[in-house]
């Protein structure tokens, strides 16, 4: 999200050429930079042995096809780490909560202004317990993720950089 208007005064700000970033959003009025902003949020892929843990989820906003499997995901809330926010997506979503988690990779998502922090987690024994946001979840072999998440963008590099990974 780049800025046009000060957040905390409403001025409307001017370009400031600052060291090597070039023009930046500032507001002369609190004299402040208004850098580019950006959602956080991770993505993390649920393992339990050599399967893999995929979901179907509505989607309100139409964003992500019905039919399709994805990887757990969600937004780092305030005062919470991505590690954090990796165990508590994959337990709410899944109703399972992970014995590991283990940073993977980054990852920009152009569509959405989104920073998605990936991650793979290790999943206990015991059934799936699906938030009210879930159609389905399903355990898949190495092969068919790979299948499953062809026309992904962010769950399929996440994928890649994790095949074979050990926990």
């Amino acid at each position: 999200m780049r800025f046009t208007f000060c957040p905390d005064c409403a001025s409307r700000l001017v370009g400031r050429k600052t060291g090597d970033d070039g023009l930046v959003p500032y507001c002369e009025q609190c004299k402040r930079l208004w850098f580019d902003m950006f959602y956080n949020c991770v993505i993390v892929l649920a393992r339990r042995g050599d399967k893999y843990a995929l979901i179907r989820q509505h989607s309100g906003d139409g964003s992500i096809s019905e039919d399709r499997f994805v990887c757990v995901s969600g937004y780092i809330m305030t005062n919470e780490t991505a590690e954090q926010a990796a165990v508590r997506e994959v337990t709410e979503e899944l109703g399972l909560k992970p014995v590991k988690v283990r940073l993977v990779a980054t990852y920009t998502y152009q569509k959405k202004q989104m920073l998605m922090t990936g991650f793979l987690a290790e999943l206990p024994e015991g059934d799936f317990s699906l938030s009210d946001e879930l159609i389905a979840a399903q355990w898949f072999d190495e092969a068919e993720v790979g299948v499953r998440l062809a026309g992904s963008s962010v769950a399929k590099l996440l994928f890649n950089d994790i095949k074979g990974a050990k926990l």
